[in-house]
């Protein structure tokens, strides 16, 4: 199998799980949509931390001031305790490896994300989603790629998107 199918395959597998679980995160869109925000909140992070798709993988949504601080310590832990993101069986396969499995599973759960809010998510903040390390983010709004300091600056500058 030459790299590119199995690319090809590692990502329709990833789509086929994330249609599976889509249905039990947009309930958890329409719950956060329908919440109310600190007068401080200038925009929603929402990041992954994980050198892997594990058990131990998690999505969480933070509300930020304009600093880029979490205005509380709650947040909230998408789909956590009841769903794999991207399950071991699809994400470990050896045939995979070459492709590099981190990376086109955190694009797509990127892409995925940032399709679901645009149909089911707040849209009273600006959103962006990336990893808890990255310095870009992606703009669910447009999918486009941002850096945390044009973050910060739109935030401080109250700007939307």
């Amino acid at each position: 199998m030459v790299e590119d199918d199995k690319k090809n395959e590692f990502v329709e597998r990833v789509r086929r799980h994330f249609e599976k679980i889509t249905p039990r995160l947009n309930k958890e869109m329409a719950m956060i949509a329908a919440l109310s925000w600190d007068e401080e909140a200038r925009f929603l992070l929402i990041e992954y931390d994980a050198s892997q798709f594990s058990d131990e993988f998690f999505v969480a949504l933070w509300a930020m001031d304009a600093d880029g601080q979490p205005v509380d310590r709650e947040g909230h832990w998408f789909l956590k305790g009841r769903t794999v993101v991207v399950p071991s069986k699809i994400y470990d396969d050896e045939k995979y490896e070459a492709i590099e499995p981190g990376e086109v599973a955190s694009e797509l759960l990127e892409q995925w994300f940032a399709e679901e809010w645009r149909a089911h998510g707040p849209k009273a903040l600006p959103a962006y989603i990336g990893h808890h390390d990255s310095y870009f983010k992606t703009d669910l709004a447009n999918s486009g790629t941002v850096n945390w300091d044009s973050i910060l600056v739109r935030a401080k500058a109250g700007l939307t998107s």
